[in-house]
């Protein structure tokens, strides 16, 4: 028994060294595993910061075209309101009856009637009706309409016949019976073009 203990207590020294070196495996392999979870958590931020950066730079190229795209809408909507507002502002009755009778007057149609008729709204002007009868020949009712459409004044002819008169000559020209509907027209106040986004200032 005695030679037993002195045997262990001979070679404690050795159990002492492999428990050290037990110990600094164990410790060494923990450093290891969390080594390589380190390793991998940098390998993901390294792919996600790589990945942001990529979704920055298309965010900011969305932005740089969505800009430009304003930009140019912006400019097509100024132009539609700005050549809508050339259309004169009213539709004067009297006004527009005047000059139409002295178109009629100058190329000598005769028995000629107008009449104001009722208004239409569109999206960007309101138009009016003007019905017109008259009895001429063919080229002064030509010539009639070729001047009202040089008019500083933008009149359209939505409907227009012409009939020829049983046994009604002007010298060796055939008379007509002519009716026709002139629009006049004016621009819609309360069009205004849809953008389609919002402005900084919080309007359209």
């Amino acid at each position: 028994m005695k030679d037993l203990s002195a045997k262990l207590a001979a070679n404690l020294h050795i159990f002492i060294f492999l428990y050290m070196l037990y110990n600094v495996w164990v410790v060494w392999d923990e450093h290891s595993i969390a080594v390589e979870e380190m390793n991998g958590q940098l390998e993901t931020a390294v792919t996600n910061i790589a990945f942001n950066q990529k979704r920055l730079g298309e965010i900011q190229e969305f932005i740089k075209k969505r800009d430009e795209y304003q930009l140019r809408v912006e400019e097509v909507a100024k132009n539609i309101e700005a050549v809508q507002k050339q259309l004169p502002p009213t539709t004067n009755d009297s006004e527009i009856i005047s000059f139409l009778n002295k178109e009629l007057t100058t190329l000598n149609i005769k028995e000629s009637n107008m009449r104001p008729g009722s208004e239409n709204q569109s999206m960007y002007f309101i138009s009016k009706d003007y019905q017109m009868t008259a009895k001429g020949t063919f080229l002064q009712f030509l010539v009639f309409f070729e001047r009202i459409g040089n008019a500083s004044r933008i009149y359209n002819v939505s409907e227009l016949s012409l009939k020829v008169m049983s046994g009604g000559k002007k010298g060796r020209f055939q008379m007509i019976e002519g009716s026709s509907s002139i629009q006049a027209y004016r621009y819609n106040p309360s069009f205004k073009v849809d953008r389609g986004f919002t402005t900084e200032e919080g309007g359209q």
